[in-house]
């Protein structure tokens, strides 16, 4: 896709964007009646508009947002995507300012230092030509991969930290996932091959992103610690196919005897899928 692809209507200059410099040296019918109303729970129910001053533009905007304490994790993934049971949150973190184009996951829409607004105003306010935001009463995916499409995008111009780059592709990998299994079934084939390969293209700049800042931050990292990043890792680089290096990030978690069993057990089990995995091609 092109992680910023679809941002030229909003008159956004995407030619020759990089996501990353180059390193330095060193560097889921309930038989009742009431089993159904469950399931088809109104979405709309969990949110609310929160109002926010953009840092950019000092205009006054609204954006959908999750009602905290409302939301039930079942679980995550491999790759620790949080499972909810009522709706995907991760589609209402993205903050887009539709005056000025500035967006930013809502944990950092008032992080901004002066020389970030000053690039803001000059590669992104100066040529955005607007963002409809009309009474919207929810996201759908395509609204919520736009709008991590126009953070990534921001990231880049605001040279933003390579983990919280990495970290919003890891997010927009989930949500185009998400999109994959809810509305996958209303897909064509291409069209389903084509969203696989927008995710993978998002696990890869996660997973570059992740590498780079191990080398260059402290931890916490995106509010992980170190155990818990080289696990995410080993997974991101067993979803690229790069299995040498995924069983060599493992091995740091499995000979450890500081890790919590938690991840220790995780890590495991990602050992044998690995091998698992070889096997078949072999």
């Amino acid at each position: 896709m092109g992680l910023f692809s679809g941002l030229e209507v909003f008159g956004l200059k995407i030619n020759g964007i990089e996501i990353y410099e180059k390193p330095k040296e060193k560097d889921s019918k309930g038989n009742t009646e009431k089993k159904v109303q469950e399931i088809v729970h109104s979405e709309t129910d969990y949110l609310f508009q929160k109002t926010y001053k953009c840092p950019v533009c000092d205009e006054q905007l609204k954006s959908l947002t999750v009602k905290s304490g409302k939301l039930r994790a079942v679980g995550h993934e491999d790759d620790l995507r949080p499972i909810y049971k009522e709706l995907d949150p991760i589609k209402y973190e993205p903050v887009v300012c539709p005056s000025c184009g500035y967006a930013s996951l809502a944990q950092y829409f008032d992080s901004m230092m002066p020389l970030q607004a000053k690039r803001l105003r000059a590669d992104v306010e100066s040529c955005f030509s607007g963002f409809d935001t009309n009474e919207m009463e929810i996201y759908s995916y395509d609204d919520a991969i736009i709008r991590y499409k126009m953070v990534l995008y921001c990231d880049v111009i605001g040279i933003v930290k390579n983990s919280r780059k990495a970290y919003t592709c890891l997010k927009m990998a989930w949500v185009i996932r998400g999109k994959l299994e809810n509305e996958g079934d209303k897909l064509s084939e291409e069209e389903r091959e084509s969203l696989k390969k927008d995710e993978l293209e998002c696990i890869q700049n996660a997973y570059d992103g992740y590498r780079l800042a191990l080398s260059t931050e402290l931890f916490p990292i995106s509010g992980m610690d170190e155990t818990t990043l080289t696990y995410l890792l080993a997974e991101l680089a067993f979803r690229l196919e790069d299995y040498r290096e995924a069983l060599q990030l493992i091995s740091r978690i499995i000979g450890s005897n500081s890790v919590s069993s938690r991840i220790k057990n995780m890590a495991i089990d990602l050992k044998e899928q690995i091998r698992a995995k070889v096997s078949e091609e072999q």
